[in-house]
């Protein structure tokens, strides 16, 4: 009687565990390995689907900024414990969602820097002509940027420059002879809307 007893209960246990088990809604989780990046670039993002099993199809939507709806982006399926991953390139600013078994993520947003690229054009013994490109899926024309010269005691803005057409400008500048380091800095007021401050590569002075 005792055994019949301890058999029952462990079968009324392990029915408990089953009903509550299958009433867990099922979920899947996204999140982004980098909060923001630079045009151009890519982003990994990654979740699990809550039955952490392999072979599971994810897809993974994407809407843009000034976008209203989102549109899929990429799919994968799940390795090993329910793992998923997908690299992607967003734009401009993109909020990102995964879907699976018509379960929907929470949304994650991934913000984008215009990639600024500066170069000499040509140099005398106490100026600089410097030419700026600024990247990004929509024109920057009319935008300015800061020319920045960076000393020991921190960044010292020396010009602003207005951007041309094609999202470029040619600038000169008195620079050092020797250690000079120039950047160029893109406000967030005039990378906006869709696109947050950037930076520059940093030219030096040989």
């Amino acid at each position: 009687m005792r055994r019949i007893l301890l058999v029952a209960a462990a079968l009324a246990a392990f029915t408990v565990v089953g009903i509550a088990a299958a009433g867990k809604p099922a979920t899947v989780s996204i999140s982004a390995a980098r909060p923001a990046v630079t045009y151009g670039s890519s982003v990994k993002l990654s979740g699990t689907v809550s039955n952490h099993q392999a072979g599971e199809h994810v897809l993974v939507l994407g809407r843009p900024y000034g976008v209203t709806t989102y549109t899929e982006v990429g799919a994968v399926d799940t390795t090993a414990k329910g793992a998923w991953s997908f690299m992607a390139s967003p734009l401009i600013q993109t909020s990102y969602e995964a879907t699976w078994n018509a379960v929907m993520s929470r949304a994650v947003v991934v913000k984008v820097r215009p990639r600024i690229r500066l170069a000499l054009s040509s140099r005398t013994a106490t100026r600089g002509t410097f030419t700026v490109e600024v990247g990004g899926s929509r024109s920057f024309s009319g935008k300015y940027v800061l020319v920045q010269r960076l000393t020991p005691s921190g960044p010292a803005t020396v010009k602003h420059v207005v951007l041309g057409a094609s999202s470029s400008a040619t600038f000169t500048i008195r620079v050092p002879r020797h250690r000079a380091r120039v950047r160029i800095v893109m406000p967030s007021s005039q990378a906006a809307p869709g696109y947050i401050a950037g930076v520059s590569n940093v030219w030096k002075s040989s």
